[in-house]
């Protein structure tokens, strides 16, 4: 009780806000944590859904990906691999890394796999850097060659990045 009496009355009052407060009110507890809205072109490239996964793994797990048609200005949500977008390929480095970049995410593994879709998304010409390179673009185009739709290519790809994050050392 003394250890009690020690951490006062503001919390205590936190303590009952969070064990009694009315399910409806958390929005207002926590409204500055909104779901965030990425926007980007329809159509899907190995840089596209490593960016996806990475957003929805790293950045907010329930983001919402909108799709536009290809040339149409993005009107809401946080632009990504257009042309226009703060988040996308530059001639040193692809849309992944540049969301990496953005968000300051230095795990060593996700700076590796944004060194295999830097190998797939700008190193197109030239002899491909990591083994895993060839793997990674052939395994992502065949997702979404056999997909029905946007949110099948985003499930399996984001399933397949998961499982690539979890082998890597």
């Amino acid at each position: 009780m003394r250890k009690l009496k020690r951490a006062g009355w503001p919390f205590i009052s936190f303590l009952f806000l969070c064990i009694f407060i009315e399910p409806e009110m958390h929005s207002y507890l926590f409204a500055d944590q909104k779901t965030l809205v990425f926007s980007t072109w329809e159509g899907f490239e190995a840089d596209k859904c490593a960016s996806i996964w990475l957003i929805k793994r790293f950045i907010d797990k329930n983001a919402i990906i909108r799709f536009f048609p290809k040339g149409e200005f993005i009107s809401e949500g946080i632009p990504f691999d257009t042309p226009d977008a703060k988040l996308r390929r530059y001639q040193n480095m692809s849309t992944y890394e540049s969301i990496l970049k953005s968000y300051n995410l230095q795990d060593p593994k996700l700076v590796y796999i944004g060194k295999i879709v830097h190998d797939i998304e700008i190193n197109i010409w030239e002899k491909k850097i990591y083994l895993e390179t060839n793997k990674v673009q052939n395994e992502i185009q065949k997702i979404i060659t056999d997909s029905r739709n946007n949110n099948e290519v985003i499930e399996r790809s984001c399933k397949y990045f998961d499982l690539l994050y979890m082998l890597l050392q």
